[in-house]
């Protein structure tokens, strides 16, 4: 193993540091392990890991056997420091694994790699599998520029800020979620606006029951009011540039009735007056101030109506 620091020890020998190495391990197929990476995971001092017993099964799975460490986001901060120590001052290689594929993207690790990188630790960064790639090298959107955003947080003003930021994303996105938030995340991309977005929903990549499904947000709202999801989410989303390259349609030139049609689908769904027309403005570049006038007729005519 390389090594990149050295230092003076208390009894004056002079110590090289261990190297850190970040691990991709399969999505699901242990084949996907590649032979340097296995090769690593054999080598180093011992290996940290997100799930022991879910990082104990691949080894067994490819025939490796090696000291597993716990390693999550609840110990984090404490582990931190003994894999620093055993790096800096023990002379140990240390390998990080996440659950699946590759380790400090939305898991545990990040904040390591920062520390080690401060006390000039050697990090070494093994490519491998990723969801994010091979999501969206097959989700049939456009890959040349691209954003991820992990997983929605589940409530509140963080949540509203994140879908609202995904609404007014110029490129596409990719992102997480978990099977019991999916049909509430879509619901409320469409609540945003999104409905017509096109929208690849990746399930239990490189597993036995691998699916790709190529619908829009409306669609796959649709699906899962029939269809429990069930396994592990990877979204990708069209951006606004595509999805205004590829309708082509020039709202500016709708007619108010047509347009009064769109804000009253908003309307029907609980999404207030002011923020449906702000949801329209953002998706179709017309003025905020006239959609919000039509979005107040409508009110008008369905109380007249309710009057009568």
């Amino acid at each position: 193993m390389t090594d990149r620091c050295a230092h003076e020890s208390f009894g004056g020998n002079i110590i090289k540091c261990g190297t850190l190495y970040l691990v991709p391990t399969p999505l699901g197929n242990p084949d996907d392990l590649s032979p340097r990476a296995r090769s690593i995971l054999e080598n180093v001092d011992y290996i940290a890991a997100e799930d022991t017993r879910r990082a104990a099964r691949l080894l067994s799975a490819v025939g490796i056997g090696n000291e597993l460490v716990s390693y999550y986001e609840q110990n984090a901060e404490q582990r931190d420091e003994q894999i620093l120590n055993d790096l800096l001052w023990n002379a140990k290689s240390v390998a990080v694994v996440s659950d699946a594929g590759t380790p400090c993207v939305s898991d545990p690790g990040a904040g390591l790699v920062q520390k080690a990188i401060e006390r000039n630790i050697k990090v070494v960064s093994v490519p491998g599998p990723t969801a994010i790639l091979t999501a969206l090298s097959a989700s049939g959107l456009d890959p040349s520029r691209f954003v991820f955003v992990g997983f929605a947080p589940p409530k509140g003003r963080k949540r509203d800020d994140f879908i609202t930021g995904m609404a007014q994303e110029k490129y596409t996105v990719v992102f997480f979620e978990s099977p019991h938030r999916l049909s509430k995340t879509l619901a409320d991309l469409e609540k945003h606006g999104l409905g017509e977005r096109r929208l690849t929903i990746a399930r239990e990549l490189t597993k036995e029951y691998e699916e790709f499904l190529y619908l829009d947000v409306m669609s796959a709202l649709r699906y899962y009011e029939t269809v429990e999801p069930r396994g592990e989410f990877t979204l990708v989303l069209e951006g606004i540039k595509a999805f205004e390259r590829r309708t082509d349609t020039q709202l500016e030139d709708q007619s108010d009735e047509a347009l009064k049609d769109l804000l009253h689908q908003l309307l029907s769904e609980g999404v207030r007056t002011k923020q449906a027309a702000k949801i329209l403005s953002q998706a179709s570049g017309i003025e905020q101030r006239r959609l919000y006038d039509l979005a107040l007729e409508i009110e008008e005519d369905e109380s007249d109506l309710n009057q009568k």
